[in-house]
């Protein structure tokens, strides 16, 4: 199957070229699409003749979602690739990786994701996904060995995956109004509605020079993605039956996000969903539409312990993850 890869470019510093490079060393015989998304940075032109690339410029920024669907529509191959810039590719990885959405079960393959300064290491085994929409890299700083079959996860990582081109164009693509953060989860959870697996691949290994980092917005650009996700992703019978537990985890974000000092981030994202709430209906419509999975065989994905290892917790998370994780055994047997 032709491979191609899209990779979106947004200040990336020499992080770009050793991508490429990494590409072009074991596959030259690929498309590979760099989406400029601006940022005053000249690396994207110069790989443009440098690592045989084809350049796409939008002239502004489409935010990671709209970029790659940007690539994804002047892509040519059978199986679309997507790679963060701050990934440098094993051998093998990208033919490891077609190899697998090949199979008709498999909606999505990622890569085996581990840390570029710490290679022994996992960035990511695959996303976790919370019941309240959170999600986080699973597997972080555990041994990259302890990854050593294909396993199915809730969701794919968004730094490198792999679905087929027809695929990818029947389930809408990225979100392009999510911007950035969550995009990944929410195709995953489209595929997984869908009747199609999610898998991780140990055989295809990309390393991620990761960095979580905390700024405001991202937090905030990850909370109402979160609530984008879960009104879209969910039935109603699972949101109605979650229904107090989502209060009580946005009323402990909204704690969060005052003692953090992005409480208007986290404001602007509640009035971004009250202002698009036309399209957030015709999104969740759309979404709903590829169901073909009931919400009991749904619910083995989700988790109600919030354990990101990157991130510190705030107190009294234990007790509230006890108490989640009790409140969805019952959810669990009402499904």
């Amino acid at each position: 199957m032709r491979i191609s890869v899209v990779v979106v470019a947004f200040r990336s510093g020499e992080a770009l070229p050793r991508c490429l490079r990494s590409i072009r060393g074991q596959a030259p015989e690929v498309e590979v699409i760099v989406v400029d998304n601006g940022g005053g940075a000249g690396e994207a032109v110069a790989a443009e003749g440098r690592e045989q690339v084809r350049l796409i410029a939008p002239g502004k920024n489409l935010g990671f979602a709209g970029g790659c669907n940007l690539g994804a529509a002047e892509a040519n191959g059978d199986v679309l690739v997507f790679l963060n810039p701050d990934t440098v590719v094993a051998p093998g990885a990208l033919q490891q990786l077609a190899k697998m959405v090949e199979s008709p079960d498999v909606g999505i393959a990622m890569a085996r994701l581990r840390l570029l300064d710490r290679p022994e290491l996992l960035n990511s085994s695959g996303t976790v996904v919370h019941i309240c929409g959170l999600a986080w890299a699973g597997g972080y700083g555990e041994p990259a060995d302890s990854v050593d079959a294909v396993k199915d996860v809730a969701a794919p990582s968004g730094a490198a995956m792999a679905i087929r081109s027809a695929l990818f164009t029947e389930l809408g693509g990225f979100t392009s109004e999510l911007f950035a953060y969550l995009e990944d989860v929410e195709l995953g959870w489209r595929a997984r509605i869908h009747g199609l697996r999610v898998v991780v691949d140990p055989d295809a290994d990309v390393y991620h020079d990761y960095e979580f980092g905390r700024h405001p917005d991202k937090l905030a650009l990850l909370e109402r993605n979160r609530l984008v996700f879960v009104l879209s992703a969910y039935s109603l019978r699972l949101i109605l039956l979650l229904a107090p537990v989502l209060v009580i985890f946005e009323l402990g974000m909204l704690a969060v996000a005052t003692r953090q000092r992005w409480l208007r981030g986290k404001l602007r994202g509640w009035s971004w969903c009250v202002a698009h709430a036309g399209w957030l209906g015709r999104h969740r419509r759309q979404t709903q539409e590829l169901r073909r999975v009931g919400d009991r065989e749904l619910a083995k994905l989700l988790t109600p312990i919030a354990d990101p290892k990157m991130m510190p917790l705030p107190g009294g998370a234990s007790f509230v993850n006890r108490a989640f994780a009790v409140y969805w055994a019952l959810v669990q047997r009402a499904l």
